[in-house]
């Protein structure tokens, strides 16, 4: 699943999004699944206007305390609430009819068991279902079951029937049971999403969303993912109404007596709950056909949409005919379906989710315009699609035996994600992409004592949503990535393909990945890598060089962005690929690993040490780990960067390790601000989000400073990017990428928030002669986003009304929507504060869209207390709004609070949800609180150091 999280703007520094380290909301909008799904919306970070989220994304929050390393082992083995043993499914026949008028469903499930125990009772799950009738059928005799004698549990979601006599494993034994519900407005189970049909008319479509635990919500089910089955599904609907589900239709015919179409599907492959997914509404769509390749033959692919827009989805089609032959080839195994179907659904809480042969996705994740969509929308529906097909093997073919090892389907997912989207789109430059919205995230996160590792405990189902989030998308991706670069990218591919083959239609645990990788590398895997799966944390490497210059030494603990670990803390030892890489051979790597507390290594015999020459670990930024430098070394690697000798990976690398050392106290503030000096003639897009990002972040952490100090700050903003954006211009160049465009976009939104006047005034022109005066090329798409958010923050109740106008406008791609709706967060005034935050709450803004227009109040310190009031205000309604996902109200906390700089404002958000249930979002509270304490402590320690090195420049 993409995660939710994973879709507020995973690259905010192109559309004003959130700052990095102190906590980009991980994917958090139209996030990634990267929760659900591939990112988040509400994942899964804030990733782009026109990402998916991520929200997840981003996503985010944890139940448990931190749970100390010497104990992981046992915990993983954890105490889980699961239904009893006594029986498993082996067939669901499942009749469903939803009603769009009365928005409500009706359906009856015959469940064929085998019987494992004798028993005198059955448990299965059920949420918010009216059970009607239950039958027992053993041995072909039938009995029916007073409805009196069952138990629901609540906490549990299960109902527990009675038989009117015992059931032993020799019975043929099946339960049927009719029940009813409501097609609810939660984005969860069976549900109703709105959409304008071909006459301009609102309707409703019913779909669904059952990862992690919904299915329950659709029909009384065993709702556990080790307990996979077979399915027959039929629906009855309306004629002129579309009904799709996992497999193709197998019949289609009137019933007689109600009128109703009824489309029977082809039995599915033996599958989890999780996966199964049907939609009856007003759809139509595109067609497209793989190569067969890989394939054995050609693959039907389909993209769905409400009416009048289909050809949005021409872009997501070329991806899905390509990724899944890609696939194929790289898994060893063909597609197992015959057909996938992509759908758009309007209301959608993850950025997407894999259902296999039913991928349903938020409109935004799946739908571009290449008339006016930026070329970061585009990115973003690769990275989501291709996500989401990983998942069709990585996950549903083989599935985690237990949530436990949700890293199995997320982290594999977001890894060879990114290596779909390079094959296929190589211009790109995905995995430099990947470093600032994975690694560099994941590290962040991971930094903090409310982490939690890759392998979590999950313990009772109400614990899982919030471990969708970007420890186990985003580290857990990481991880891949060190292990299959340490591998070797064949060695590890084939691994996975033992582990497909082996696995196939079954559950699966990380331990038995870690046996597939080593039979095909020869290297025991696990033995250095369940403590990366089973530890909180990474390492930071304090190197220091030698008194002949000639070898260097490294020492390893862990690092808290809050500041050196107390013993207690530090007990892991972690394997950390050093890949050492010098001035005089920077293109191949050295081979040695930390696997001690600490270690000495000889530079390479041609390394002369010179005015020069420079020796750095970690080339390419692959393993999980900060470095520290001596003074010297760091300033031998900036002469590197300044002469352009170290590639931009590594550059990306310096900048996140010495900003991320600046903040927990490793080293000091103007050690960073210097750095940063060296990448004054930097021109790639990438390490440009990594500074922009990080500069962002410290900003908002002065911003309660005097305004002197602000403005200084800001003026070292505008002096590093004013020559870059000189040097591009407004208008883009016939020759100009889609990166260069993106980098003109992170320039604008920059400069602009800093408040550089030349960029002001044209952004304000540019403005007025797009939204007022009707000029489409006054602005190319994208520079949308940030010269609307300019426009409204430096101008008044015309401007607001203008963008609002915009956002309120249907007919226009729901990406382009959502940059408007975001721009109406950068004002500052108090009255159109208000309306924003009147406006997010009506229904003009869907649910899944609620953190679009509150991210950017609360980047300025003038709406960030009226935006924390109005969360205090309204906690009751959002808490009701987001009852199937509490992990909503952890993303709302984030952005809310999470901006805060001192203790006394850490101390009144901690105070005020004392008094509430947090349990569904503790691990997100925790994380809010611990980064404006951070940020606090970092202030109160380096004022001086950056007052002081503010008035040298």
């Amino acid at each position: 699943m993409q995660r939710r999280s994973s879709t507020v703007n995973k690259d905010h520094s192109e559309n004003m999004s959130y700052n990095q380290e102190s906590e980009p909301f991980d994917h958090l909008l139209p996030n990634s699944k990267s929760k659900k799904g591939s990112y988040s919306p509400l994942k899964i970070t804030l990733i782009t206007l026109f990402s998916i989220s991520i929200i997840a994304l981003l996503f985010s929050n944890f139940l448990f305390s931190p749970i100390k390393t010497e104990k992981m082992t046992s915990k993983l083995n954890e105490d889980r609430v699961l239904l009893p043993k006594n029986s498993k499914p082996i067939h669901y026949d499942l009749n469903l009819t939803p009603d769009l008028e009365k928005l409500t469903f009706s359906g009856q499930v015959e469940i064929s068991l085998q019987i494992l125990e004798e028993s005198k009772e059955l448990t299965l799950h059920s949420n918010e279902l009216s059970i009607n009738s239950v039958i027992l059928v053993s041995d072909g005799k039938s009995d029916q079951i007073n409805l009196s004698t069952l138990v629901f549990d609540k906490k549990d979601d299960t109902v527990k029937i009675p038989l009117t006599h015992p059931v032993s494993p020799s019975s043929k034994v099946s339960l049927k049971l009719s029940f009813s519900g409501e097609l609810n407005d939660l984005m969860a189970g069976f549900y109703r999403s709105r959409y304008v049909n071909s006459e301009g008319q609102e309707k409703f479509m019913a779909t669904t969303q059952f990862e992690p635990t919904d299915a329950r919500r659709a029909f009384p089910c065993f709702d556990e993912p080790a307990l996979k089955a077979t399915f027959s599904i039929t629906l009855n609907a309306k004629s002129g109404l579309t009904a799709l589900s996992n497999m193709d239709v197998k019949e289609q015919k009137v019933d007689s007596q109600t009128g109703l179409v009824q489309f029977k599907f082809h039995d599915t492959p033996i599958m989890s709950t999780y996966l199964i997914a049907f939609i009856v509404g007003e759809l139509e769509y595109i067609e497209g056909y793989t190569s067969g390749e890989f394939n054995g033959k050609p693959i039907r692919c389909r993209v769905y949409t409400p009416p009048g827009q289909k050809e949005r989805g021409r872009f997501a089609l070329e991806v899905a005919t390509k990724a899944l032959e890609f696939f194929a080839e790289s898994f060893g195994i063909a597609y197992p379906l015959p057909k996938l179907d992509q759908v758009a659904i309007p209301d959608f809480e993850a950025g997407a989710m894999e259902n296999w042969g039913l991928v349903t996705y938020r409109t935004v994740a799946l739908l571009v315009d290449e008339a006016t969509s930026g070329s970061r929308a585009k990115q973003q529906v690769a990275a989501t699609v291709s996500h989401e097909l990983a998942h069709q093997w990585f996950g549903n073919l083989v599935t985690m035996e237990w949530w436990s090892e949700l890293w199995l389907n997320e982290g594999f997912a977001t890894w060879v994600g990114n290596l779909a989207v390079d094959h296929i789109f190589p211009e790109w430059h995905s995995w430099t992409q990947f470093l600032v919205d994975d690694y560099s995230r994941a590290l962040t996160l991971d930094s903090m004592r409310s982490s939690h590792p890759i392998q979590v405990p999950v313990r009772h189902s109400s614990e899982i949503s919030q471990i969708f989030d970007i420890i186990s998308y985003s580290k857990g991706a990481s991880t891949i990535r060190m292990l299959s670069s340490f591998l070797g990218l064949k060695k590890f591919l084939d691994g996975i393909k033992i582990y497909l083959q082996r696995h196939k239609y079954k559950n699966a645990s990380t331990n038995d990945l870690w046996a597939a990788l080593s039979e095909a590398s020869g290297r025991d895997v696990g033995k250095f890598m369940n403590l990366w799966t089973q530890t909180i944390g990474y390492p930071i490497l304090t190197v220091t060089d030698s008194d002949d210059l000639k070898s260097i030494n490294i020492v390893q603990n862990r690092f808290l962005s809050s500041g050196n670990a107390t013993s207690d803390e530090d007990k892991s030892i972690w394997w950390v690929p050093l890949l050492l890489e010098t001035s005089f051979n920077s293109t191949t790597p050295s081979d040695d690993v930390l696997s001690e507390r600490s270690t000495s290594i000889q530079l390479p015999s041609d390394y002369s040490p010179s005015e020069n020459s420079w020796y750095k670990l970690n080339s390419g930024t692959v393993s999980i780990a900060r470095i520290k430098y001596s003074s010297n070394a760091i300033k031998q690697l900036s002469k590197g960067v300044v002469r352009g000798e170290i590639n931009v990976n590594d550059r990306i690398g310096l900048i996140s390790d010495s900003f991320s050392l600046a903040f927990s106290g490793h080293s000091k503030t103007s050690d960073f601000l210097t750095l940063l000096q060296s990448y004054k003639n930097e021109n790639n897009l990438v390490s440009w989000q990594e500074i922009s990002s990080r500069f962002d972040t410290l900003l908002g952490a002065w911003s309660e400073e005097p305004l002197n100090v602000v403005e200084k700050l800001r003026k070292v903003q505008i002096d590093l990017l004013m020559p870059l954006m000189q040097s591009m211009g407004w208008d883009p160049k016939p020759e100009e990428d889609s990166l260069e465009l993106r980098l003109r976009s992170l320039a604008i939104r920059s400069l602009g928030l800093s408040g550089e006047p030349s960029v002001i005034k044209e952004a304000k022109a540019r403005f007025n002669r797009f939204l007022v005066e009707g000029d489409v090329n006054s602005l190319q798409t994208d520079i949308r986003a940030p010269v609307f958010a300019i426009g409204v923050l430096y101008g008044g109740q015309a401007e607001y009304d203008v963008v609002k106008s915009y956002y309120l406008n249907s007919t226009l791609p729901m990406d382009q929507r959502l940059i408007a709706l975001n721009a109406l967060g950068s004002t500052r005034d108090p009255v159109l504060v208000q309306k924003t935050l009147d406006f997010v709450l009506s229904d003009q803004v869907r649910n899944q869209d609620i953190y679009n227009g509150l991210v950017l109040l609360s980047l300025h310190r003038e709406s960030r207390k009226l935006l924390w009031n109005w969360y205090k205000s309204n906690y009751d309604t959002l808490a009701e709004r987001y009852r199937a996902s509490m992990s909503s109200l952890g993303i709302l906390v984030k952005i809310c609070a999470g901006e805060f700089t001192t203790h006394e404002m850490a101390n009144e958000v901690e105070g005020f949800l004392k008094k509430k249930d947090s349990s569904k979002f503790e691990r997100a509270l925790d994380q809010t609180l611990e980064k404006i304490r951070g940020k606090a402590d970092w202030v109160i320690r380096d004022r001086a150091d950056v007052d002081q090195w503010l008035a040298s420049q």
